[in-house]
């Protein structure tokens, strides 16, 4: 990898921009930098503002146009398709594992105690797992006045392990720390994935009432910012309200108008190799299976 310095001279080289001709930093001071002296951040800022680059774009650049590691690890986490897809979630366990030889990174391990949950889980077939470091981390981020993004990120992937009677807390917590985020970028994705989660959880608990602000939240988020897939997801999932409500037509409704919409993208995909993306026909007849489950528990 090019130290900073080498990375701030390609840069400056590539826009054809002279030493003498940067405002932001003295030509000696610009050239000391550039043969390996590290800049104050205040100075680095200043320096990547006038080369009109950010700082993550910087450091893809530096790693040679590719995520630094720890940013890669965490965008595979991101990506994952299912929770439960165990081929992924051992290929990723082993990538972590191997990263976590060489480098002590907190937020990472988090993550590598997350993905032995999602073993646990698929394994048991339940939610109902024990995870003594999963614990431990909600007890220590917990007595933080102020929750970090990283943080809430943790908690909203393993706050459906907790007891019932636990995750009203969990959860309400993280929505009143989340509002500081609400002009952090792109953090409507991680907000409509949170209310969709959360909502799962109390459905499957039984408490389908207490999904119902939290998905229409989910809802509103991703229509205003166009994310299709958690916008039917948030749709269908009100279906379980609406009947425990009485309003069985319009729950019915639903679960037939997103089921038929998710049929229908499959149907663009008909003509295309499988190339790792989004199996519709799967998540609608996940839709299926559970909503069957949900009605028969009614009888």
């Amino acid at each position: 990898m090019k130290s900073i310095g080498e990375t701030i001279k390609e840069i400056r080289l590539n826009k054809k921009i002279k030493q003498k001709n940067m405002k932001s930093v003295s030509q000696s001071s610009l050239s000391t930098i550039e043969k390996g002296r590290l800049p104050s951040i205040e100075l680095f800022l200043d320096i990547l503002k006038e080369l009109d680059i950010d700082m993550l774009e910087f450091f893809y650049i530096q790693n040679g146009f590719q995520l630094p590691e720890r940013d890669h690890l965490f965008k595979l986490f991101r990506e994952q398709k299912q929770s439960l897809d165990e081929n992924y979630i051992h290929e990723l366990k082993r990538k972590y594992d191997d990263y976590l030889t060489y480098t002590d990174d907190p937020f990472i391990s988090s993550l590598n105690d997350i993905l032995d949950i999602y073993l646990q889980i698929n394994k048991t077939q339940s939610f109902n797992v024990k995870h003594d470091d999963a614990f431990e981390m909600w007890a220590e981020i917990a007595n933080r006045k102020v929750w970090y993004h990283n943080d809430i990120y943790v908690l909203t992937k393993i706050f459906y392990i907790f007891p019932i009677e636990q995750i009203d807390n969990v959860i309400n917590s993280a929505v009143e720390q989340l509002k500081k985020y609400d002009n952090f970028p792109h953090i409507h994705f991680f907000k409509i994935a949170f209310f969709v989660n959360c909502s799962r959880h109390y459905i499957l608990a039984g408490e389908p009432l207490k999904s119902k602000p939290h998905l229409i939240a989910a809802e509103k988020l991703a229509k205003q910012h166009q994310v299709i897939i958690l916008r039917i997801t948030a749709h269908y999932l009100l279906a379980y309200s609406d009947f425990v409500e009485g309003n069985k037509q319009k729950a019915y409704a639903r679960v037939n108008k997103t089921t038929q919409i998710l049929f229908d993208l499959e149907k663009l995909n008909d003509d295309l190799k499988n190339d790792g993306s989004l199996n519709y026909d799967v998540i609608a007849n996940d839709f299926l299976k559970d909503w069957t489950k949900f009605l028969n528990e009614q009888k």
